[in-house]
């Protein structure tokens, strides 16, 4: 039997982050198709999946299957991090806006400016040592 609370919830949160489902579905790595299965109450996701898309929101379990989502709990959780990788790995590593657009420029810059940049953080750690 579906759980309709979670099925609502799975929406609200991802309309909230501002996600496609095919993007959220990219995230978590599974299909849009199955995704939307579970946003519709078709199918209910196993445990793993309710974790992972916990990791995403930065939100319990408990409040993303029994709680009715509340934008103000939203805007107040939210954390300032993003997941930016997570590819057959248990790390995962959290950045801020900030630095998502220190590593968008440095990809964008010119081979010279980013060798420039290596070379300035290396030298950097090693006078930190």
């Amino acid at each position: 039997m579906a759980n309709l609370q979670l099925a609502y919830n799975l929406r609200r949160y991802r309309e909230a982050y501002d996600f496609t489902q095919q993007t959220l579905a990219d995230r978590i790595s599974i299909s849009r198709q199955a995704y939307s299965n579970y946003e519709t109450g078709k199918r209910d996701p196993d445990l793993d999946l309710l974790t992972r898309l916990c990791e995403v929101y930065s939100i319990t379990l408990d409040q993303l299957v029994r709680q009715p989502f509340s934008p103000d709990e939203y805007r107040e959780a939210q954390s300032p991090y993003h997941i930016c990788y997570r590819r057959n790995s248990e790390d995962i590593l959290y950045l801020t806006d900030e630095e998502i657009q220190f590593v968008l420029e440095y990809r964008c810059a010119e081979w010279e400016r980013q060798h420039l940049i290596a070379y300035v953080l290396n030298q950097m750690n090693q006078q930190g040592r």
